[in-house]
């Protein structure tokens, strides 16, 4: 069986980059908090936190009380680990580190957004021919 059967290859992908974008704020926030002394790092794991997002586990959906209220739903990440190495101020961070996982993050995002407009490219042609 395969790990994402009966999921739309293109909800995997805007969920990935849903995901990505997330990590993306967890990293900053790091990276933006490297002299912040006492400060500890948030971990997110990538692929935990996606395949709950696809299985639809972990998040926090807001009560609507009138028809016209929006439906909102956000995602609730799964935390890798806690920052093990400190510096004289008690910061966590390690500034390397953060920068790598910030570089890859969006390396992992730019490639599905690359793989979702190929996707809607796909579509887009096949219904052009399909007008003719």
């Amino acid at each position: 069986m395969t790990p994402f059967a009966g999921i739309d290859a293109t909800r995997v992908l805007v969920e990935g980059m849903r995901t990505a974008e997330l990590h993306h704020r967890y990293l900053a926030q790091n990276i933006a908090n490297v002299d912040t002394p006492n400060y500890v790092p948030v971990e997110m794991d990538f692929q935990k936190t996606l395949r709950a997002a696809l299985e639809g586990r972990g998040g926090i959906a807001l009560r609507t009380s009138r028809p016209r209220h929006l439906d909102f739903t956000q995602h609730k990440p799964h935390f890798e680990r806690l920052a093990f190495l400190s510096k004289n101020d008690y910061n966590m961070v390690d500034l390397d580190d953060q920068m790598a996982k910030l570089s890859e993050n969006t390396s992992r995002y730019t490639t599905y957004a690359a793989l979702t407009a190929k996707r809607f490219e796909m579509v887009k042609n096949m219904l052009n021919a399909l007008a003719r």
